[in-house]
């Protein structure tokens, strides 16, 4: 019961993903990003397939093989949707024969969007499109792909809950926000990472050159 995109910027080398789901805590449960590599357990989820999968891609820079682990590792696969998302190349994902339609997966040139219980056949095309078409961040443009899928039939439960993660160079993840419980979970990420991506630089320098770090205060605070 959940839809999601993974999705790459040639442009900055980002790499991330974005989910939203019916039940609560989407973001404790689904998708994992490593660099160069997302992963995707969903449906019935198991959080442990993502370690298992980018354990596999570090080893092999397989996303073959990255799919192929968390299947073999799969408690009753027939219940799990997978998907892999590399830097480069293209993406792959399985979907077993349990999962509640509308499911699947389709990949653009440079996304992968997976859902299952889906109000419709057309949210996966319309997060596809959504993304490819859309301007701004990479964030940006993968909250807009789930938007479109929203608006194309979401899924068949109301949502309740979205997450957004971005990994930049350094290992420093650049977007990682999280609406947990909310009637209007892709609405209040987008509030969240409207105010989070003008500070985002700030807090990457903290990281990175502490000394010369504006303080929090004057970047919350600031205008």
């Amino acid at each position: 019961m959940t839809f999601s995109i993974a999705a790459r910027c040639p442009e900055t080398g980002q790499i991330g993903y974005a989910v939203t789901t019916s039940s609560v805590c989407v973001g404790a449960r689904v998708g994992a990003v490593a660099e160069g590599c997302v992963v995707f357990s969903q449906a019935r989820t198991d959080p442990r397939l993502h370690a298992v999968g980018l354990k596999a891609w570090a080893e092999t820079a397989s996303a073959q093989a990255a799919l192929d682990a968390m299947r073999d590792a799969a408690v009753a696969p027939h219940w799990r949707q997978l998907g892999v998302l590399p830097a480069t190349g293209e993406p792959l994902h399985l979907t077993g024969d349990s999962c509640l339609p509308h499911c699947g997966g389709l990949t653009g040139a440079n996304s992968l969007a997976l859902g299952n219980f889906l109000g419709t056949a057309e949210v996966l095309p319309a997060i596809v499109h959504g993304f490819e078409t859309g301007e701004g961040s990479l964030a940006e443009r993968m909250l807009a792909g789930l938007k479109a899928g929203e608006a194309e039939g979401s899924e068949r439960d109301p949502l309740q809950s979205a997450a957004v993660v971005v990994l930049g160079g350094e290992g420093l993840r650049d977007v990682d926000l999280r609406v947990d419980a909310s009637s209007d979970p892709l609405a209040d990420l987008g509030v969240l990472l409207a105010d989070w991506l003008p500070k985002a630089p700030a807090y990457r320098l903290r990281a990175l050159d502490p000394d010369a770090a504006p303080s929090s205060s004057s970047v919350e605070h600031s205008g």
